[in-house]
């Protein structure tokens, strides 16, 4: 069994969620904005109680009653050729694998056909990957404790094997214990684990499991979305279709300054490191996700803002993005034009309430385009004289 390895595209993202809306079918439910290093008291881990771990039979493989009456080969894979410490024998039992609410349909089907020449040496014989094998002991473990209490063996550490082992071994109550697990780290706020989540499951975004886990990772990074920082891998790994979703929840509940610099610069971040393609670049500012907010909230005298205003400078020259260019859709030309007015205005305001220093113009003139430059020192002759044709006014009625 192996693991997928097709990443789907920008454009298979993006037709995904606006072709088949029902992996976001309840992102229409509010979430709550949480301050910038949000942390929710979390429970205490749960464990396996000393009943449960009495039931754990093939751990007593060692002793004299273990009463063991099936043997699993597990051969580890590895690029080099397998030598005895790549393989693990472990000492089961037949009613505990292919038995009950949490049975492996793989071993009942074993179990059940004399047509497995395995069956003659009561012993079968799996190859996993390495990572994988390491991990068979608490699959096992997860099989013999008591069915209220077996999630318990599920962690951050081993969650994306026990996935692998479910699926291949066809435990179904397992992949439903490790989806549980994967919702309740998630809702626990564990931006840390989050970039792993994503990862994985937008691998396949078809996947049932994935349409469980990726709605619920939206909602969460959008509730976190403060927390995220611009240079995080975290935000490097969100797919666009998601990132989009995220930005357009967040983009209407920003009501304090900070949070729209920080929202502002983490769509510009992502932008400069995620999007290439032009189609996807229209996607953004033809929803008027990223622009929304700018002239409402900012102050333009901050040097937050100025900042914020330069680098949106940049990635826009860096990707080419210009009035010049001959987009399909007017509409979305317009929104693109009042993207550089808007930082156009930033910039203007910035220079009237401020005196830059000799730095930061060196930075406006190298960053800001040419005609936004010739437009400010034309606004700033204009004051200069209309200053000056005033105090002489004065001077001579005076």
């Amino acid at each position: 069994m192996e693991e997928v390895e097709d990443v789907p595209t920008d454009d298979e993202l993006l037709d995904y969620v606006s072709d088949d809306e029902s992996v976001f079918d309840f992102l229409d439910e509010r979430i709550e904005m949480k301050a910038k290093g949000y942390k929710p008291e979390l429970p205490p881990p749960n464990e396996l109680s000393e009943d449960s771990k009495a039931l754990l039979f093939w751990r007593h493989e060692g002793e004299e009653k273990s009463f063991s009456d099936w043997k699993i080969k597990v051969e580890a894979e590895t690029t080099e050729d397998c030598s005895e410490e790549n393989v693990t024998i472990y000492n089961v039992h037949r009613f505990a694998l292919a038995m009950g609410p949490k049975k492996s349909g793989y071993f009942e089907a074993l179990l059940q056909s004399d047509s497995y020449t395995e069956n003659s040496d009561c012993m079968s014989t799996v190859k996993l990957p390495k990572e994988v094998a390491k991990q068979f002991p608490d699959f096992l473990d997860y099989l013999y404790a008591q069915p209220l209490e077996s999630k318990f063996v599920i962690n951050f550490d081993n969650w994306k094997s026990m996935k692998y082992l479910a699926n291949y071994f066809l435990v179904p109550r397992l992949t439903e214990a490790v989806a549980e697990f994967i919702e309740k780290d998630m809702e626990y706020h564990n931006l840390e684990h989050m970039e792993k989540y994503i990862s994985e499951f937008h691998r396949d975004i078809g996947d049932d499991m994935s349409r469980r886990i990726l709605p619920k990772a939206v909602l969460i990074c959008a509730e976190l979305l403060q927390s995220i920082e611009v240079d995080s891998p975290l935000l490097m790994s969100i797919p666009p279709a998601m990132f989009r979703s995220i930005i357009m929840r967040v983009c209407v509940m920003n009501k304090h300054e900070h949070e729209v610099l920080h929202t502002c610069s983490l769509v510009a971040a992502y932008l400069e490191h995620n999007v290439e393609d032009k189609s996807v670049f229209d996607v953004y500012f033809c929803t008027n996700v990223p622009i929304g907010p700018w002239t409402c909230h900012l102050d333009e005298s901050e040097d937050t803002t100025i900042e914020l205003a330069l680098t949106w400078f940049r990635l826009m020259t860096k990707k080419g993005w210009n009035l010049e260019d001959d987009y399909e859709s007017y509409f979305c030309f317009d929104y693109i034009n009042r993207v550089k007015q808007d930082l156009a205005g930033i910039i203007s305001d910035y220079l009237r309430s401020k005196t830059p220093s000799l730095e930061m113009m060196e930075r406006i003139v190298r960053d800001t385009p040419g005609d936004i430059v010739a437009r400010c020192f034309r606004d700033s002759v204009d004051e200069a004289r209309t200053l000056r044709e005033r105090e002489d006014d004065e001077s001579e009625d005076n």
